[in-house]
């Protein structure tokens, strides 16, 4: 009875407007717990094998003729997610660096928002231009016939996570405390030796989780994707070629789920698709929150 009467008296301590805070925030956490029970739930069938068209990993993925192939749509999340990684970690941690350590710091302040703005640009422009404008390109540099490919799907997806990756990383640079490079400085080192020895090690864990967040958004990206990923259900050998169309998990899902009779087996695929992309959002977003408490360097995600 102590410890109801003790919490009764911090409901009423915290006056009207601590119970509505303290409810929106109940709400929140409400609703996301339910949703991720309901899809949890629902893909379970199709994990267990109870649909009569279980999950498989061959190379093909067609609601059609209930074959539900994960190797399809997993390499090719994994291809486009990496491949715009490798496009966007080098542009936008080297971008982040000038920002934090080079550029004058009124230039920066005009600079540094419009990079930012870059990313709030809706995704289904950035889908329109890499559809007019990357696949032609594509299509002429390498000599095919389908511009719609993985290589084209991981630069639309590096463009849009570049301003993540050079906000978070710049905001992190920018926290390195000046005596470090005060006391770098002291000791004769020039000013690039500063970056790379003390400033960048120090920032790393931030950097880190900066890459990690850029690369949950493009593995959870969809209009953009569907747009230019080609979606094709089957994979060409060797599996790496990016000159090739391919189907990623969130593809899958805004193509297919729309046609799925609830209930059945497609319906408690995509579901199943949906657990895992949850999977990853929880992994990227612990690794990140992990990385930042972990180094000297802490900022708010």
């Amino acid at each position: 009875m102590s410890h109801i009467k003790h919490f009764a008296l911090q409901l009423k301590a915290l006056g009207v407007a601590g119970l509505i805070t303290m409810v929106c925030a109940l709400l929140t956490v409400s609703v996301l717990a339910l949703i991720i029970l309901f899809t949890i739930g629902e893909s379970i069938p199709a994990f267990m094998g109870w649909t009569g068209a279980p999950l498989t990993w061959e190379n093909r993925w067609t609601a059609e003729q209930d074959r539900y192939g994960l190797y399809v749509v997993l390499v090719s999340s994994a291809m486009v997610s990496v491949g715009a990684l490798a496009i966007s970690v080098p542009i936008g941690i080297s971008a982040a660096v000038f920002i934090a350590e080079m550029m004058p710091k009124k230039l920066k302040d005009v600079v540094k928002p419009l990079i930012e703005l870059i990313g709030v640009i809706p995704s289904v422009l950035y889908g329109f231009i890499g559809l007019k404008v990357l696949v032609p390109l594509i299509q002429s540099l390498f000599g095919i016939y389908y511009g719609q490919t993985a290589l084209t799907a991981s630069i639309v997806l590096a463009i849009m996570v570049v301003p993540m990756i050079v906000s978070l990383s710049s905001e992190v640079i920018s926290a390195v405390p000046i005596e470090y490079r005060e006391a770098a400085i002291a000791l004769g080192a020039t000013r690039w030796q500063t970056i790379k020895h003390v400033v960048l090690p120090t920032a790393m864990p931030g950097i880190t989780a900066s890459v990690i967040l850029a690369f949950g958004r493009a593995i959870g990206e969809t209009v953009a994707v569907v747009m230019v990923a080609g979606c094709s259900t089957e994979l060409t050998k060797p599996f790496w070629n990016f000159l090739q169309p391919v189907y990623p998990m969130t593809a899958a899902i805004a193509l297919g789920f729309g046609e799925a009779e609830v209930g059945g087996a497609a319906y408690h695929a995509y579901f199943a698709i949906g657990t895992i992309l949850l999977t990853f959002a929880f992994l990227v977003n612990l690794s990140a929150s992990l990385l930042m408490k972990k180094g000297p360097i802490r900022l708010r995600l």
